[in-house]
């Protein structure tokens, strides 16, 4: 049984996200609260663990994925970076990879397939080698959840190589660095019309690896990143979630903000990604 450990989630939105997951996966789905505050369960919806201080609380709580007793690690209550500052101490032993990065799974209606996008969450501005690292995070999460051969479009304002637009010449070469994938197709720059929509390569008469079926989007920074992907949530209708990836297990940053749909979704993509382990 998948088992969730929840950082701080003694909170009315994580206990609805609980059941609602107990619904959708007829209760094979197990959480484990880790909190300093009163425990809010009266149905025995998860099992609780009470703390005095945050810190121990966070310790355990991240030493329970550390220790195989978890298999995915969620934010609740707590700042995200207390939470990720001790997902990185070396004594928990959890990077696997040189960089974390955040991959998003995207459900948009106006598409009849699901996205992946990153990176929109959290490194800033990559340089042309964490853009590589970036990518290599993404094609691993595509394989997990079952993607053969992945598409995966570097993005840019255009398809041509612009020497005085950075983004377009870091796509280029870092198409390059993976011209011998044999497990995925890496293209770039690529516009976002031309990595989505076959009638935009049909109009501009495109010719390319990539032709409106990208399965994944890179994205060149975090402005166009989270762009992006709020522009999906407010005028495409789309549900998104999103992990940390990079890392032993999955890790969903849900926002006390967030809908509950996308809560339940960041999950769900957490839960595709250990499917086979």
């Amino acid at each position: 049984m998948p088992t969730v450990a929840v950082a701080g989630g003694s909170r009315e939105e994580i206990l609805e996200l609980a059941r609602l997951s107990y619904e959708d996966y007829k209760n094979d789905v197990k959480f484990i609260v880790f909190d300093t505050e009163d425990n809010i369960d009266t149905d025995d919806v998860w099992e609780y663990r009470h703390f005095e201080t945050e810190e121990e609380m966070v310790r355990e709580t991240v030493k329970s994925v550390a220790d195989d007793e978890s298999d995915i690690l969620l934010k609740g209550g707590i700042k995200t970076h207390t939470l990720l500052k001790e997902v990185l101490k070396k004594e928990h032993q959890l990077k696997t990879q040189d960089l974390l990065s955040h991959v998003a799974l995207v459900n948009l209606p106006a598409l009849d397939r699901q996205i992946l996008l990153t990176d929109a969450g959290m490194n800033i501005e990559p340089t042309e080698d964490q853009l590589a690292q970036i990518i290599e995070n993404a094609l691993n999460v595509g394989l997990s959840i079952g993607l053969t051969h992945p598409k995966i479009a570097i993005l840019s304002a255009a398809e041509n190589i612009n020497p005085k637009m950075a983004s377009s010449v870091m796509a280029k070469n870092i198409t390059e660095r993976f011209k011998e994938q044999t497990d995925a197709t890496v293209f770039g720059p690529l516009s976002l019309d031309l990595a989505l929509s076959k009638v935009a390569v049909e109009h501009k008469r495109f010719k390319g690896p990539i032709e409106g079926d990208a399965d994944i989007l890179v994205v060149p920074g975090i402005d166009a990143g989270n762009a992006l992907y709020k522009s999906f949530l407010l005028f495409g209708d789309a549900t998104i979630g999103g992990t940390i990836v990079g890392t032993k297990v999955p890790i969903v940053l849900t926002s006390r903000s967030d809908k509950v749909r996308s809560k339940l979704y960041a999950l769900k993509f957490a839960l595709m990604q250990i499917e086979d382990k």
